[in-house]
């Protein structure tokens, strides 16, 4: 594990308040090593913002304290907890992950699983601190997975390992489950998330279906203009939750954000004839239109752009 002096520095480089959030950072990146050494992420893709920090905007993303995947492939999740309670028998690098008996957990719904590891090392040895990992296994990804290198943070400099290259959900259909999560709950992280690609380049009407199919497997009927409204009311969110996952110079700006979401998401309102059928079946009895538009983005990732 980085020493303490190292952490500190790099907590201050990052501009963090905190120094167990840049702990926290390094450790997730100690965990991530790991579970990838031990062939445990060959069954699942990451996902989430701790993804999107790691592997795709580097700093200018929030800090995260957990992570998050989907299957890529069907396993039975005791065999995986099984293999991650293997993993942890033995300090890694000084670092010692451990599954407590209460650890695990199913959501009520069965659609996700999850642990919550502890950790301890050198200079935190209470064993108090925890990781949430959290897998879902509402549905594989749509959109096929490809292996990236994380961004390089300062710290892997003192890293006794060189970061593994981490299967990962491909950035459209983060996005997409981000705002699937933005139109069902109300977390500033997600919007902060958001608001972090709505001015970036990014495939619109691929994001659009996405959202569109996902909402449809979730049960739960599509409003384009009822998650704009929600961009709007700034004050819906806890804004509070997100100030210690930011750099102490970065000011969050409620309104800024949200209005940068409302702007940069508006494309959604642009529905085809065929994604309204879908975003309004809240019972789901168009399953032949969202398997035939499910196929459709598949068919036009394989062929690529057209020349």
């Amino acid at each position: 594990m980085l020493t303490r002096p190292q952490t500190q520095r790099y907590s201050a480089e990052a501009g963090l308040g905190n120094i167990m959030i840049a702990e926290k950072e390094v450790v997730l990146t100690y965990l991530l090593q790991l579970l990838e050494d031990r062939d445990i992420l060959e069954r699942l893709a990451f996902k989430g913002g701790t993804c999107l920090r790691k592997m795709f905007v580097g700093s200018a993303g929030r800090f995260s304290t957990d992570l998050d995947f989907t299957r890529i492939k069907e396993h039975d999740h005791q065999d995986v907890v099984l293999a991650m309670m293997e993993a942890f028998e033995s300090p890694f690098h000084d670092v010692q992950f451990s599954i407590p008996d209460d650890g695990y957990y199913e959501t009520r719904d069965g659609m996700s699983w999850g642990v919550n590891p502890s950790y301890a090392h050198e200079w935190n040895p209470s064993g108090e601190s925890e990781i949430r990992i959290q897998i879902s296994r509402r549905e594989i990804p749509t959109l096929p997975p490809t292996s990236i290198s994380q961004c390089q943070q300062s710290y892997f400099r003192h890293l006794p390992f060189e970061p593994a290259d981490i299967t990962c959900m491909a950035l459209p259909e983060i996005l997409a489950e981000k705002l699937r999560a933005c139109y069902q709950r109300s977390k500033a992280r997600d919007i902060y998330d958001l608001a972090t690609f709505a001015t970036r380049p990014i495939d619109r009407p691929l994001v659009r279906r996405l959202v569109v199919l996902k909402l449809w497997q979730a049960g739960d009927a599509f409003e384009p203009e009822v998650l704009l409204a929600k961009f709007e009311g700034a004050n819906a969110f806890d804004w509070e939750d997100l100030r210690q996952l930011v750099r102490r110079t970065q000011a969050i700006d409620p309104v800024d954000i949200t209005a940068a979401c409302l702007s940069g998401f508006a494309f959604l309102k642009d529905l085809s004839s065929e994604e309204r059928v879908l975003a309004a079946d809240r019972f789901r009895r168009e399953r032949g239109l969202w398997k035939r538009l499910s196929e459709e983005i598949v068919v036009d990732k394989a062929q690529g752009p057209p020349t």
